[in-house]
């Protein structure tokens, strides 16, 4: 049996490969075989480890990784192996993989090659791991504060979407580390208390200066400082957006840049130029 799992999101493959595992654990007592084919003598392991048949178990789990490395003749080599053991039912091999077969393929998105195409279909099992995007990844969010016991209120969701994007290792990250907090229940105060629990804490601290600014020069200086550092201005707006400390005024302010962003109008570079100089 073959097993693909593919994407970007690591955190979520590595979690699908982990409950793979657990399932083989209980059923059988071997451990599995790990092969990164990045290094060409795991190659002649992973070959040796699908031919050889054990008297004491009656199926073998391999993990590999990397197989993608392999040069065009090792490619054609294992594809052949590959197919040969689409209905092994004595082997079990789990292909995990982050990224497609080459740089071209990469910027059409990240299915596999034409040779690759194949895991793809049945017999294979294959799950496909893309960063999840703003609907899933706030189930994604809300899944994983469930599994810690702790409540976050609307807006430290936000925040921690804000700050951390896409990043589903770094999401969960911050989750465990507030869950060791005696206070289980959390809310933007008790987030902002905590603050460096969170990777990127200056971003949240510079934004404070802009927003506290009373002067021009010094808002610009602090916004040209996040830029060079390679702040994503999207995620600058959105902690902006969500600030407890915004009136009525601001409120409305703050949803019409959006509603001029979403349009096309305004980029978020010139939203946040237009609020410094305001």
């Amino acid at each position: 049996m073959i097993i693909y799992l593919y994407g970007p999101d690591s955190y979520r493959r590595q979690e699908k490969l982990k409950e793979y595992i657990e399932r083989y654990k209980e059923k059988y007592a071997s451990g599995a075989g790990v092969f990164d084919l990045s290094d060409e003598k795991d190659f002649g392991g992973l070959k040796d480890f699908s031919e050889s048949r054990s008297l004491f178990e009656s199926s073998k789990l391999g993990i590999v990784y990397n197989f993608t490395d392999l040069e065009e003749g090792g490619l054609k080599e294992f594809i052949s192996l590959i197919k040969e053991n689409l209905k092994n039912k004595d082997l079990t091999l789990i292909l995990n993989s982050d990224k497609p077969r080459t740089r071209a393929d990469s910027m059409r998105g990240r299915q596999p090659t034409k040779d690759l195409s194949f895991l793809l279909k049945e017999p294979v099992i294959s799950h496909n791991f893309d960063l999840l995007e703003s609907v899933e990844l706030k189930k994604f969010l809300d899944v994983e504060i469930k599994k810690r016991k702790i409540e976050l209120d609307l807006k430290s969701k936000e925040l921690i979407l804000s700050g951390l994007s896409k990043n589903t290792w770094e999401i969960v990250s911050a989750l465990d580390k507030l869950s060791l907090l005696d206070d289980k229940k959390i809310d933007q105060k008790i987030l902002e208390k905590h603050i460096d629990l969170l990777p990127a804490i200056d971003v949240f601290a510079h934004i404070n200066k802009m927003r506290d600014g009373y002067n021009v020069g010094s808002r610009l200086a602090t916004l040209e400082e996040l830029f060079e550092r390679g702040t994503d201005s999207a995620m600058i707006f959105n902690i902006f957006a969500v600030s407890p400390y915004l009136n009525q005024d601001q409120k409305i302010t703050m949803a019409d840049y959006d509603a001029a962003i979403k349009s096309g109008k305004l980029e978020y570079d010139e939203v946040l130029l237009d609020m410094m100089l305001g």
